[in-house]
């Protein structure tokens, strides 16, 4: 157990994350803090969350790095800094291209494939994604809310609807060979009508995360007191340090 390294991650890395300390790569951190992916709903709650599992690790003397598992998630992680250890955390998007291995690749999955959405293992575990449970959901929320105006129900689910409409291709990306995840993929991309694509993922991007190095342009390195912030490209970066 590597006592100096913890690590905040956003439990839609569960299933990846596991495999990857299971298999040996890199120390298992002395201690680690699962964060609910729904905080990515609200960027300002994702940072606060964010920042309180920081505190509270910064309270054992023994860690001096924390390690931290998100991507920019609609700039939910802007801001987060520590007080005494060093912070490493991917210069990725967000958590898909993460699972990419690559931004390089993700960006041009993404200019070569239009209208696809990404599911893998943690946002299924979840039930986010669109497909029938998702449906089923919204629909008994609203039926709480309008019991006796089941046209308003409807009304609802197709407006959820309509939020992913200009998609058309279920691609389920997966670094674990989790066949569970992938036939429920299928069976979504069935109800909604959508081609089904499946992508091997590259799991370098959280493996070197685990094991390091750092010193690359895909990770962002921040010493104690330093928050993170956009650097020119759009993309993360540590105060004051010029982006690649």
């Amino acid at each position: 157990m590597n006592a100096s390294t913890a690590l905040v991650a956003c439990d839609v890395f569960q299933n990846e994350l596991a495999s990857l300390l299971a298999g040996g790569a890199g120390s298992p951190p002395s201690r680690v803090e699962w964060l609910e992916m729904g905080l990515h709903d609200h960027a300002d709650r994702m940072k606060k969350a964010i920042q309180e599992a920081i505190d509270r690790i910064e309270s054992d003397p023994a860690v001096t790095t924390i390690l931290l598992a998100y991507g920019l998630c609609g700039n939910g992680v802007i801001g987060i800094r520590t007080r005494r250890c060093r912070l490493v955390l991917p210069r990725a998007h967000d958590c898909i291209s993460v699972l990419f291995g690559d931004r390089s690749a993700y960006e041009r999955y993404l200019a070569e494939n239009p209208g696809v959405y990404f599911y893998s293992p943690g946002w299924i575990r979840g039930r986010r994604v669109p497909g029938p449970d998702r449906d089923a959901s919204i629909r008994a929320h609203y039926q709480q809310r309008y019991p006796d105006d089941p046209e308003v129900v409807e009304d609802m689910i197709a407006a959820d609807r309509e939020t992913y409409a200009h998609h058309g291709c279920a691609a389920y990306i997966d670094v674990t060979d989790d066949t569970t995840g992938e036939d429920y993929c299928r069976s979504c991309a069935r109800h909604l009508g959508w081609r089904f694509e499946k992508i091997r993922g590259d799991d370098r991007w959280l493996r070197t995360l685990l094991s390091g190095p750092w010193d690359s342009p895909h990770f962002v390195v921040l010493e104690a007191g330093r928050p993170t912030q956009l650097g020119p490209d759009g993309m993360l970066a540590a105060s004051g340090e010029p982006t690649p």
